[in-house]
């Protein structure tokens, strides 16, 4: 079984080739930013070491990442296009709101869960 938590990111409402009105669903995940990396080596990488990482922390500053305001990183988990009954069917699933999703045996599961859980 596969089990994650993400929270709803985007509820946009859009029309299929036949002009029936859907709802496509975006979920991302958040992960944590990784930590610092600590080099402890010669004299010579560690001088290598400090002229580079500030070079690369720049160019990263400069490229799209998806990044939350806690450092935490977001990483798009689930697309799901519905049309209006079954949003209703699924529930009161609103931007913002956290969910859990379970795959077993080829069954996919989204249910809301509180953002402490």
């Amino acid at each position: 079984m596969i089990k994650f938590r993400g929270y709803v990111s985007g509820k946009i409402i859009t029309y299929d080739l036949t002009g029936q009105k859907m709802v496509r669903i975006e979920i991302v995940e958040e992960k944590e930013t990784p930590g610092p990396v600590v080099i402890s080596s010669s004299d010579e990488v560690a001088r290598l070491a400090r002229e580079v990482v500030p070079l690369v922390q720049q160019l990263l500053k400069t490229l799209p990442l998806p990044l939350t305001p806690g450092g935490k990183i977001t990483i798009p988990r689930v697309m799901i296009w519905l049309t209006e009954e079954e949003v209703e069917a699924l529930g009161s699933i609103d931007v913002g709101d956290y969910v859990e999703i379970s795959i077993d045996h080829g069954k996919i599961e989204i249910k809301k869960v509180s953002e402490e859980s």
